[in-house]
Formats: structure tokens, C-alpha cells, sequence
């Protein structure tokens, strides 16, 4: 893994980041136990034993349009034979042919056309003047306890099924909550766990993920503060740069922080097993 962080990237480069800080956490569950990951210049996969799409996904699709429905039918086919049941298929500025998107939608796959904006940080020009309600605390996730805190949170903010969490949860422990190649945080209100975040580093930059606030606890600057710490302490290790691609909800949080939407969208297409 390129460990090479971004200091002064140009445009080009910070748009490229959004996806490949996101391939680049594809790559890290080489980590787990069984997983696999191939690469090619065409199409790439990552299948990985948690129940959840993340750890199942088609990415860095560059293909010539002759070739698009017969991949689309070997890609079913190999995540098949792995008995994954269901998986993502990412798309980015980049993708090929253009119209992906669109065949993967008339292939039955449900997904976020035309895609969530990514969004740029400096990390040296956020603005750290962020409502802090009276009793909240921040952690890195450090042991078993936090993280189960994490994976209650972040299953009920996105008001997923409990395998959602459960299979970051079991990944963090299979890979070791020291060696986990992304981190997550938890924010505690009066003792409460009441939000999540996660960063990821690589492709020179640090990646936010997983932002989420429990439904009744929203509207209390929740979301911008889980952001902004993980930021900060990425900062200390020598970062220069963040990236996201953000909701629709979350747009205007990261905004107030100080990202900016960049010249790039990151499609997510979901297939559930029949």
C-alpha cells in the first residue's frame, strides 16, 4: 500500500483521491481471514466473511462497451460461487463505459444514480468552531466494550439490520483492534453512546466514513463534532488532506467544517442474491 501522503496535490489528484481512498479500503481487508481481492486493469473485487456489502464489492471499472454485459454476468457469477448474499458495485468519475450506471440499474441492481458527491478538506483550514453539547466526549475505539458501543450506534443511525454492524464488528476483532486498518470513533453524551465515525488512510489521504447520529439525538451538532476530532487527530500524524462522499443529510455539515464538493461522484449499486 502506497503510504506517500498528499501535500500538495493538484485538482486532478484530489478528485482521484475520493474513489481511491475508497479502493484503497477495499484493498486493506486483504486483512481478513479468507478474504480475497483481485485486480486487473479492467474491473477489480473484493470479497471479504462479513455479512455486509462493504466487504463484497465490484470497483475501478474500466471496460470497453463490447465487454460490459458479459462482465456484468461473470462479476454475478464469481461473487455466486463465493455464496455472497448481495454485494456493491461502485462506480467513479473514471468508470467505463459511461453509461454503467444505467446497465446496472436494468440489471435489476438498486442504487444511488447519479451518484454522491465527493468532497475535499484541507485539514489546515477547518473550522474548528463547532457547537460542543455540555457532557459529550469523544474516543477512539480501543477496546471491546467501545466497540460494541460503535456497532449498536452505527446500526441504528442507518437504520440498517443488525448484521450492518455486526459485521464491522466482527472485521475489527478478526483483523485486532490495534492493527484494524481503519479506526473508529464514538461520541458519548453524558455517558451515552449517541454517534460514530470512521477514518481510513490511504491513497495519500484520510478517508471519513461511517458518520452517523441516533435518530432522537440529531440536531445537537453531533455529526460535525464526531467529524471534526478524528480530523484533528489524523492532522497530528502528518495529513494534510480529507475526503468523503457525502449524503445528502450530511452535505451541509461537512460543508460548515470546510469541505468542498469536488469534480466527483461515487455511484453505489446494490445486488441481493434471488
Amino acid at each position: 500500500m502506497d503510504h506517500t501522503i498528499l501535500t500538495n496535490p493538484t485538482e486532478t489528484k484530489l478528485v482521484n483521491a475520493v474513489h481511491e481512498n475508497l479502493y484503497a479500503l477495499f484493498r486493506s481487508m486483504h486483512i481478513l481471514p479468507g478474504s480475497e481481492v483481485l485486480e486487473s486493469d479492467e474491473i477489480s473485487y473484493h470479497n471479504a466473511f462479513p455479512t455486509n456489502p462493504m466487504f463484497k464489492g465490484a470497483w475501478r471499472t474500466r471496460l470497453p462497451v463490447e465487454e460490459v454485459e458479459a462482465t456484468i454476468d461473470e462479476t454475478q457469477a464469481w461473487f455466486n460461487q463465493r455464496k455472497a448474499p448481495s454485494f456493491f458495485w461502485w462506480t467513479d468519475p473514471l468508470t467505463q463505459p459511461a453509461d454503467l450506471a444505467e446497465r446496472l440499474l436494468k440489471r435489476g441492481f438498486d442504487g444511488n444514480f447519479p451518484g454522491e458527491p465527493g468532497m475535499v478538506a484541507d485539514l489546515f483550514a477547518l473550522n474548528q468552531n463547532v457547537r460542543m453539547p455540555p457532557g459529550l466526549t469523544i474516543r477512539l475505539v480501543v477496546d471491546q466494550k467501545s466497540l460494541l458501543d460503535w456497532r449498536d450506534v452505527f446500526t441504528a443511525a442507518y437504520e440498517m439490520p443488525e448484521a450492518g454492524g455486526q459485521a464491522w464488528y466482527d472485521a475489527t476483532l478478526q483483523a485486532g483492534l490495534e492493527r484494524a486498518p481503519w479506526k473508529l470513533y464514538v461520541a458519548y453524551l453524558v455517558g451515552k453512546a449517541v454517534a460514530t465515525s470512521m477514518l481510513f488512510n490511504g491513497a495519500g489521504v484520510s478517508g471519513v466514513y461511517a458518520v452517523g447520529t441516533l435518530p432522537n439525538e440529531r440536531g445537537k451538532g453531533l455529526g460535525a463534532a464526531i467529524t471534526l476530532k478524528p480530523l484533528l487527530d489524523v492532522r497530528q500524524q502528518g495529513y494534510r488532506f480529507a475526503v468523503l462522499f457525502s449524503s445528502r443529510k450530511g452535505y451541509s455539515v461537512y460543508q460548515r467544517l470546510g469541505f468542498r464538493e469536488v469534480a466527483s461522484k461515487i455511484g453505489i449499486y446494490f445486488l441481493e442474491k434471488d
